[in-house]
């Protein structure tokens, strides 16, 4: 009796499927690709004010958004929802690489007190008027702002 080789049937069943995931990631990175030659497009030009990609267009604050209450640092606004009744949440990408520091001192500057708890990721900020919690998932800065009742 003839036994088979098993490895000789996975070894093509290896072949073809690493073969398609190339293919497929040759036509689906083109999606990866864009955003990086932008964004270095964009570095080498002088007027670096967010770059030409569709993800990097700056949103505008709600306009109920309290400017004058709430500091935000400098940087692209990436997302802006929210109204006073529910509360607003922005994402900043902040234009240096010590954007959550700068959104803590910005706050304490304005007068509001952080919370107990606060890490080097997250913080909660008060000012009896406005709640402010910040958070960054490493470069960029989450506000969630509420009124105080």
């Amino acid at each position: 009796m003839r036994s088979r080789n098993p490895f000789v049937p996975a070894a093509i069943v290896a072949a073809l499927t690493i073969g398609s995931l190339a293919a497929c990631s040759s036509s689906g990175n083109s999606n990866y690709v864009t955003p990086q030659t932008a964004s270095s497009s964009s570095s080498s030009s002088s007027s670096s004010s967010g770059g030409s990609s569709e993800s990097a267009t700056p949103e505008a604050l709600p306009s109920d958004f309290p400017k004058n209450d709430v500091p935000i640092i400098d940087g692209t606004i990436v997302v802006a929802r929210g109204d006073k009744v529910n509360g607003w949440s922005v994402t900043v990408q902040p234009s240096g690489k010590t954007g959550f520091a700068d959104a803590k001192s910005a706050l304490e500057g304005k007068g509001y007190k952080v919370q107990p708890g606060a890490t080097d990721t997250a913080a909660v900020y008060t000012n009896g008027t406005y709640t402010v919690g910040l958070k960054t998932p490493g470069v960029s800065v989450t506000y969630n702002v509420t009124a105080t009742q």
